[in-house]
C-alpha cells in the first residue's frame, strides 16, 4: 500500500502541474488576460463550492469508487475542451472538468493522511512524492509542448487513467472531515485567513500569468513547464527540514517571511533581464507557498484544540484552496487588462509587502503564546 501511496500522490500533483500549464495553453489560444483570469478561475471557485458535496458523496459511496468515477469522466471532458473552439465553449467544458478534477486532491490527500495515521507513518514521507511528481510533469509537459499542446492533453489525460487504475488500492474507510460542521471562528483567526487569502491569491498571479511574461518577451515556449518544474523541486529542502526550521524559527516568524518572499518575487519578476534570472527568480517558490501552508497549520494546533481546531482548519482550507486563488486569478486578470503585466506584479507585490507589515503588527497583538 505504501507503493501505491506514493504514486498517487506523486500523480495527483502531476494532475495539478498540467491544470497550471493550462494557463499557457490559454495564453497562446489567444485569450486575453481577463479571459484567462476568468477560467483559470474556475478551479478555485469549485474549491469554494464543491469540497463538501465532495466528502458528502465519498461518505455515502467510498472514496475509492468517487476517485475512480471522476478520473474517468474528467478525462473526457478534458478532451473536450481541446475539441472545441472558442473562449464560451471551452469556458463551458472547463466548468464540468474542474468539477471532475477538483475532487481530485483532496479526496487522495484525505485517504493519504488516514493512510499515514493507521500505519504511524510520517505523512511527509508521502507528501514529498507529490512535488516530485509535479516536477516531473511540469518539465516533460513543458518540453513537449513545443510540439504542440495535444501532447498536454495527451499527458493530462494518461495520468488521470492511472489515477483510475490506481485508485482500486484505495481504502474504502472515509475520513470525518465530511462531517465537521463550521463553527464560530476565533476573530484572530478570520484576520489571520484574510492575510492568507490575499497572499496565497498573489503567489497563484505569479503561476497563472508566468505564460503571459514568457509570451511577451518571446521566451522558448518551454521555459514556463521548465520553470514550474523547478519551482516545485525547490519545495524539497524546506519539506526535509520543515519541522526543524520551524522550531528554530517559530510558527510566526516562519509565517511572515513565507508572505515577505511572496511579494519579494512578485516585484523582482518585471526586473528580471534574461530567460536565467527569471528562472532564478522563480526559484524563490520554494519559501512561499509551502512555509506559509506549513506555518499556518501549526498556528492553528499551537493556538486551538477539539471542535474549534476543526471549525478553523475548514475554513483555512477554503481560504487556501478556493477564494485565495479565485482573487488571485480573477483579480489578476482584471489588474493585468488595465495596467499591463509588468506594473501588474509590482502592485501586487507591493501591496504583499505591505501585507507583511501590517502582519508583524498583528502578530505582537493577537498571538501571544
Amino acid at each position: 500500500m505504501f507503493l501505491v501511496s506514493c504514486a498517487l500522490e506523486a500523480l495527483v500533483y502531476s494532475v495539478m502541474a498540467c491544470s497550471t500549464l493550462m494557463s499557457q495553453y490559454f495564453a497562446f489560444s489567444g485569450f486575453s488576460p481577463l479571459q484567462l483570469g476568468v477560467i483559470m478561475a474556475l478551479s478555485p471557485l469549485t474549491s469554494i463550492y464543491a469540497n463538501y458535496i465532495y466528502f458528502g458523496v465519498a461518505a455515502k459511496f467510498s472514496i475509492r469508487n468517487v476517485v475512480r468515477f471522476f478520473s474517468l469522466f474528467g478525462c473526457v471532458s478534458l478532451w473536450f475542451v481541446f475539441l472545441f473552439r472558442g473562449f464560451p465553449m471551452k469556458f463551458l467544458f472547463m466548468t464540468i472538468f474542474t468539477f471532475f478534477q477538483g475532487a481530485l486532491l483532496p479526496l487522495i490527500e484525505s485517504a493519504m493522511i488516514e493512510y499515514s495515521h493507521s500505519s504511524s507513518l510520517s505523512y511527509n514521507k508521502i507528501r514529498i512524492w507529490g512535488t516530485i511528481g509535479y516536477t516531473i510533469t511540469a518539465f516533460v509537459a513543458g518540453r513537449v509542448v513545443r510540439s504542440g499542446f495535444l501532447w498536454l492533453f495527451v499527458i493530462f489525460s494518461s495520468i488521470l487513467l492511472m489515477i483510475n487504475i490506481l485508485s482500486k488500492q484505495l481504502h474504502q474507510k472515509t475520513t470525518e472531515r465530511q462531517k465537521t460542521k463550521l463553527g464560530t471562528v476565533d476573530k484572530k483567526f478570520l484576520l489571520l485567513f484574510a492575510i492568507i487569502t490575499a497572499c496565497v491569491g498573489f503567489n497563484l498571479f505569479n503561476s497563472v500569468f508566468l505564460p503571459v511574461v514568457v509570451k511577451e518577451r518571446s521566451y522558448d515556449l518551454s521555459l514556463v513547464g521548465t520553470t514550474l518544474s523547478l519551482m516545485a523541486l525547490s519545495e524539497l529542502p524546506f519539506l526535509l527540514n520543515a519541522e526543524r526550521i520551524r522550531k528554530k524559527l517559530t510558527s510566526k516568524i516562519l509565517f511572515l517571511t513565507g508572505i515577505f518572499v511572496v511579494g519579494l518575487r512578485l516585484i523582482l519578476v518585471p526586473l528580471s533581464w534574461s530567460q536565467m534570472s527569471l528562472v532564478f527568480i522563480q526559484m524563490l517558490h520554494g519559501w512561499t507557498f509551502i512555509v506559509i501552508y506549513y506555518s499556518a497549520i501549526h498556528l492553528m494546533r499551537e493556538n486551538l484544540k477539539g471542535q474549534a481546531l476543526l471549525s478553523t482548519q475548514a475554513l483555512f482550507w477554503i481560504a487556501l484552496q478556493g477564494i485565495g486563488p479565485l482573487i488571485g486569478s480573477t483579480v489578476g486578470g482584471i489588474v493585468v487588462e488595465n495596467i499591463g503585466t509588468n506594473n501588474g506584479y509590482l502592485f501586487f507585490g507591493i501591496l504583499c509587502i505591505g501585507i507583511a507589515i501590517y502582519a508583524v503588527y498583528f502578530f505582537k497583538t493577537h498571538f501571544h503564546t
